[in-house]
């Protein structure tokens, strides 16, 4: 059951109503973007997030919006014109991945009077985010109800389950503070493969206690700025990637970059974070053949212990 404003209520069960939808898309870095389904600009506060103007030119189209017993989504989808010379959410923004885990609002209001309130509609996660033509962009948009039908449960491992980096009272937390460990770096010369090898100069890497492989790369300028990417290799500051970047490295291009953990017990968790106490693993699991038990990070008989020495 939704609550209703009662002064909004008492607008809806008039013979007309002056009412507009209002779609809020929050990225992962705080930044606010607001559209609406009027043919006029609203300016919006949700008493969340503050004043938010929510811009017609670009508009929005959203489709049915509909929550079944099941909690199933059905049909629950946005299109809207991509930003050019107004501020918005770009294509350049949707390739390079920085809509990947935002989150999204709907709301109802009357926009000849903003104070009678607003009706939420929904709320949840950006789904899968695409661009067609280079004109539209068009997002999935999932109801938090969806989080209630993902299985919750861990599957045993002799590796962590944690997310580095991530509160310790978690789910899924490790509790070690990375914020000490980005450095921050400039791309100083282009790898054979232009989307996914450079070298760049470094600051700060000495303070590292392990070299960033594994490790992490966020773009802080250029055209894959705002998305994170794991690395491959990295030597006397020239940097892998796993995986290609949407828009070719260019020199010049800002990025930070950490060591992740490689979730062992002894190694990594106590001996490198001294973080024991908080791993999301069951390091003593009996292994006899690891590859009948399928038992992640276990060794098969006589191939030494569990990180690959005699124990």
């Amino acid at each position: 059951m939704r609550s209703v404003p009662p002064a909004l209520q008492s607008h809806l069960d008039g013979h007309s109503t002056t009412t507009c939808m209002l779609l809020k898309v929050t990225l992962r870095n705080g930044d606010i973007f607001g559209l609406t389904s009027l043919d006029r600009d609203v300016v919006f506060d949700d008493g969340e997030t503050g004043v938010v103007t929510y811009v017609a030119t670009n508009g929005f189209d959203p489709s049915m919006i509909a929550t079944d017993i099941g909690f199933t989504v059905e049909n629950a989808e946005a299109s809207a014109l991509i930003s050019d010379d107004i501020p918005g959410i770009t294509e350049q923004m949707v390739e390079a991945g920085q809509l990947d885990d935002a989150r999204w609002a709907a709301y109802l209001v009357n926009y000849l009077d903003l104070g009678q309130e607003h009706l939420v509609l929904d709320a949840g996660d950006l789904g899968e985010v695409r661009t067609q033509h280079g004109l539209v962009w068009i997002s999935e948009l999932l109801s938090y109800a969806m989080r209630l039908r993902q299985p919750v449960g861990h599957v045993w491992s002799r590796l962590c389950r944690a997310k580095f980096g991530s509160p310790a009272a978690s789910h899924d937390g490790c509790g070690v503070d990375v914020s000490g460990l980005w450095d921050t770096g400039e791309v100083t010369e282009i790898g054979l493969e232009s989307d996914r090898n450079m070298t760049g100069d470094l600051t700060t890497s000495s303070n590292w206690p392990v070299t960033p492989v594994p490790g992490v790369l966020e773009w802080l300028t250029g055209d894959n700025v705002g998305r994170e990417y794991s690395i491959e290799a990295f030597a006397s500051g020239e940097v892998t990637l796993n995986e290609p970047v949407p828009y070719p490295i260019q020199i010049g291009d800002e990025y930070q970059i950490r060591p992740d953990c490689r979730k062992r017990y002894t190694e990594d968790c106590i001996d490198t974070w001294a973080n024991g106490e908080n791993f999301k693993g069951e390091p003593h699991i009996p292994v006899g053949d690891a590859t009948a038990l399928q038992v992640p990070g276990g060794q098969l008989p006589g191939a030494g212990g569990f990180y690959g020495v005699d124990e």
